[in-house]
């Protein structure tokens, strides 16, 4: 139940970062460092070996097969956008795989370090033409576009066309820092700024970086969990587990040169700001002494130390968001506090649907320790308004959690019996299994669920549904059905100084209890709602080397409802209401519309036709605004600007949850005064124990 990227830190913890700073001069190329591994990675790099090889849930076989994906995973961490490297270049790391096979089976790291080193230095060309190309006027008159993306693309033939891409990215960033308000001089100045401050950290490079890069290229070949965690990254990530949680409460990750957030904890600084989101990228760090820190290019750990500070001080991130066919740039200002975990605790209030109907709505935000706790006591709450029609479990952007607490929790939902299903490496299945005998809410149930419902979320969330117990609601989830395991890599016995880093690795994998594994595919909501979340960006399905889904045989159990039988009727009311909704109909346009715009392969770099598409982009953001204003019962607003970015939405979603939920309250309390022999009372909670089959053959009935 660990984190869901590769190399990520959590900005929660008290560090107090140093105010006063020598100021550092820009260095040249022949300043960059010429590294080389040390006596700690020497010891490190075999143990990684031997635990990726030996202990992972995948069988690693290290041939040339494995070595190509290790180059492919070599050149998405040194040239992400494939605007660094030349064909050629590729060509001759590829005719080295014998080599990039030595490191992985004999740890001989000379390769992977010479391949380090020259990414600095062309990482350097790339910064230096950036710093040269605004000493003159930048033409952004011309027809020229820009490859935003260059993932899927060919790498440039060669240094002329890789040129021609930087002087087009260069571009770009001038067109956005313009858009947002800048003078030109002052989008040239913010640029120097952002290079300069680089080049700087291309030049502080160390060794860590170097053997973080190939062993994580290791790692991720296996698989998009397995990880190594260089000495600065586990103290850093030890500190944030099991110190105050003190900070902002976001999860970053590094692609390329920008620092990009990954998700928003529960309970932080971050969620309570209303302002962040998965994907921004953070290109600046504000102190309240006026340092401020341009963090393009630098590495993770050492953005976190901004980042991070003590409670009660206030950090400012400079935030550059991708809108439509241009950047928005923001500055969110946040007070670093400890993440309190009341603000985590699921939480339950009773909501009106459209009919009038009561419903409760049960907040799960993550699977901590006690959840389950928790939950028993607001359903307590929940119970005593003897008017509430059904529950809603609401687990969008739930990541997950502890296992214990997914089992403990959706054992309030049912009778004692099978949750999920662990599987090892050797094919050894153990079952996990709720013990409580007594039910604790015995009324209709419906599950929200989205694209970042994740791992523990996936369990309870499949769970409940092959029992029959909830109907799904939302969009598909992220898929993510693996266990991982941390070792550090440290022995008692060692007698060195230094310290070897740590491993995450992939141990096991979770499976439904009828069989089919939640990896890879997720849990598909019944009646699927327009997705606030773009599948195509995020879930497992999305990330390269990803374990494959399979299934094993169905564990015993006995389900409660056919809820397919429920579903045509549902559906159908379900679609007339939104039908001519003009929210829905918003919602669905805005993601079209982002993926058109994603999808397109160039973007121009003509200021005047920019300019047009920005102005065409915020007429379409303010339609839609004033649509979801307006069904708020709210005045319109004239622009886009008007709006604060703190403003709060009506969540339509949970809306239109709420009403399916009503729906589905009367189809199962229709059904139930269908049976005949009268086992179950008319107007009493139907769940009161596993429904015996003839009992599960009216109900389908």
């Amino acid at each position: 139940m660990r984190k869901l990227s590769k190399l990520i830190a959590v900005c929660t913890l008290a560090g107090i970062c140093s105010a006063a700073q020598a100021k550092l001069e820009v260095p040249a190329i022949e300043d960059l460092p010429k590294l080389s591994v040390n006596s700690a990675e020497t010891t490190a790099c075999p143990r990684i070996q031997n635990a990726f090889t030996r202990a992972h849930y995948k069988i690693v076989n290290l041939d040339d097969e494995f070595a190509d994906k290790v180059i492919n995973q070599l050149l998405k961490m040194l040239d992400y956008n494939r605007n660094i490297y030349t064909a050629s270049d590729v060509a001759e790391i590829r005719a080295n795989k014998s080599r990039i096979l030595d490191a992985l089976k004999q740890c001989d790291m000379s390769y992977p370090f010479e391949l380090y080193n020259a990414s600095l230095e062309k990482r350097y060309l790339k910064y230096d033409y950036f710093l040269q190309g605004i000493k003159s006027d930048i033409d952004v008159e011309s027809d020229d576009v820009v490859q935003l993306d260059r993932r899927k693309q060919d790498f440039p033939a060669d240094i002329e066309h890789k040129q021609h891409l930087w002087k087009s990215e260069l571009k770009n960033e001038f067109i956005n820092q313009v858009l947002n308000g800048k003078t030109p001089e002052q989008a040239k100045e913010r640029i120097r700024k952002r290079y300069e401050a680089a080049l700087m950290r291309l030049a502080q490079a160390n060794p860590d970086d170097a053997f973080s890069v190939f062993q994580n290229a290791f790692a991720n070949s296996i698989d998009p969990h397995t990880s190594y965690l260089s000495p600065a990254d586990t103290k850093s990530f030890e500190e944030d587990m099991y110190l105050s949680l003190e900070g902002i409460g976001a999860v970053l990750s590094a692609e390329d040169e920008n620092t990009v957030i990954v998700s928003i904890i529960p309970g932080s600084p971050a969620e309570k700001s209303k302002q962040l989101k998965p994907k921004d990228r953070i290109i600046a760090v504000h102190q309240e002494d006026g340092t401020v820190d341009d963090i393009i290019g630098w590495r993770l750990t050492d953005v976190v130390k901004k980042i991070k500070g003590p409670k009660g001080s206030k950090v400012t991130l400079d935030i550059e968001r991708p809108d439509g066919t241009s950047v928005k740039n923001l500055s969110v200002t946040l007070v670093r506090e400890k993440v309190r975990l009341q603000e985590r605790e699921a939480k339950a209030e009773i909501k009106t649907a459209d009919d009038g109907s009561k419903i409760g709505v049960l907040s799960i935000k993550s699977f901590y320790s006690n959840l389950s706790q928790d939950i028993a006591r607001e359903l307590t709450k929940l119970e005593s308004d003897k008017s509430v029609k059904a529950v809603v479990i609401d687990l969008r952007n739930n990541g997950g959690g502890l296992l214990p607490e997914a089992v403990n929790s959706t054992g309030l939902f049912i009778n004692a019996g099978p949750v999920v299903v662990v599987r090892d490496p050797l094919g050894n299945q153990l079952v996990q299994r709720s013990q409580d005998e007594k039910m604790k809410y015995k009324g209709p149930l419906v599950v929200l669920i989205n694209g970042l419902s994740a791992s523990s979320s996936e369990i309870m969330a499949a769970a409940l549904r092959d029992y029959g117990r909830a109907l799904l609601v939302g969009s598909n989830t992220f898929g993510k059905g693996t266990v991982q395991q941390s070792r550090p890599l440290a022995r008692p016995y060692d007698f060195i100084e230094q310290e070897l880093g740590t491993i995450n690795y992939t141990i096991a994998k979770f499976y439904r209890i009828n069989g089919g594994s939640t990896q890879l595919k997720g849990v598909a909501p019944d009646i699927a709602l327009p997705s606030m979340v773009d599948d195509t960006e995020f879930g497992e399905r999305n990330e390269p080397n990803a374990l494959e889904w399979d299934e094993i045989g169905a564990v015993k159990y006995v389900p409660y409802l056919n809820i397919n039988a429920f579903l045509p009727s549902l559906k159908q009311k379900h679609e007339a209401r939104i039908a001519n909704d003009p929210v829905f109909k918003s919602i669905a346009e805005e993601l079209e519309k982002y993926r058109k715009v994603k999808n397109e392969p160039d973007l121009t770099v003509n200021l005047e036709k920019r300019r047009q598409m920005q102005k065409d982009d915020d007429a379409f953001t303010l339609k839609n605004i004033n649509v979801r204003l307006k069904a708020m019962g709210k005045d319109p607003v004239k622009s886009v600007k008007d709006l604060p970015d703190d403003f709060e939405y009506e969540d339509f979603l949970l809306t239109e949850t709420l009403n399916i939920a009503s729906d589905y309250a009367d189809l199962v309390n229709g059904s139930v005064k269908k049976i005949e022999d009268g086992r179950i009372a008319a107007n009493q909670p139907i769940f009161t124990q596993y429904a015996p089959p003839l009992e599960n053959k009216k109900l389908a009935e």
